[in-house]
């Protein structure tokens, strides 16, 4: 049996010392030696569980630093460059075997990446230099995408394994990934993206931003009267397809109200 690899991880006073040393901008090498160097208070590594893989932290850096520097880092990034950056690193991380363990659900464990490792990347995808996106949780520039590849990832037989990644908007991401009603039971998650990419082929992608939130209040309430989590798939897959189908309908019968008022 192998020993789960360990990675360094960085508390939030850390991050925020990073943060507020660099004002405003990514924070800087001599910044980052100057902090959290040496023994530092703000970093450490699990006591027990595994053993420390300064491997498995180069392989993070180097493979996230190399899918960026294919999207144009560090060059100023567009939202298109933005969005493929995005994809690819989900499926990177998604599909990286050695970061399939409970390691990864350690939020100091991202945010020593973001912000000690490869804080230029973070800049580089997030140029408002939002303080969230350095700090661990689910709006951490790199555990937001690793979160995204393990959850929606098919699995290796599916025919198109990484749809799901690939297809959904950054909007619909938010709506599954930012409420823990939904991103806590993973088939729920893959069931309401699936659902998602569904109903856009059929309405468009552009009226999807009402729909999904529609569909995820009727979801919501449907799961404080049936446990969704205890349905089979086909009976999950049923409760989210009815959910979209009226969403949609709602959200349709609306813009038809609408356009009536504004050609009277």
């Amino acid at each position: 049996m192998s020993r789960v690899q360990l990675l360094p991880r960085l508390k939030d006073i850390g991050v925020a010392q990073l943060l507020d040393t660099s004002t405003g901008a990514p924070p800087t090498p001599a910044q980052i030696t100057e902090i959290i160097g040496g023994d530092s208070p703000f970093v450490w590594v699990a006591a027990s569980g595994g053993s420390f893989s300064d491997q498995l932290t180069r392989a993070l850096v180097e493979g996230l630093v190399e899918i960026a520097s294919k999207n144009g880092y560090p060059n100023d990034s567009s939202r298109e460059t933005r969005a493929m950056f995005d994809a690819e690193a989900a499926i990177w991380l998604g599909d990286h075997a050695a970061l399939a363990t409970g390691e990864l659900l350690r939020d100091d464990v991202w945010a020593f990446l973001a912000t000690a490792l490869i804080p230029g990347v973070v800049s580089w995808r997030f140029p408002e230099q939002n303080p969230e996106r350095y700090f661990g949780g689910v709006r951490n520039t790199f555990q937001r995408l690793w979160m995204r590849g393990v959850t929606l990832d098919l699995g290796e037989t599916h025919p198109d394994r990484w749809k799901l990644v690939r297809e959904l908007s950054e909007d619909a991401m938010v709506a599954i990934f930012e409420r823990p009603a939904i991103a806590s039971d993973p088939r729920l998650a893959r069931g309401v993206a699936a659902g998602w990419v569904e109903t856009a082929q059929k309405i468009g992608r552009g009226k999807m931003e009402r729909v999904m939130r529609q569909a995820t209040i009727i979801l919501r309430v449907r799961n404080q009267v049936l446990d969704l989590g205890h349905l089979d798939d086909e009976g999950l897959l049923a409760v989210v397809n009815e959910a979209f189908e009226v969403a949609a309908g709602t959200a349709e019968a609306s813009s038809s109200v609408r356009s009536s008022r504004e050609d009277s």
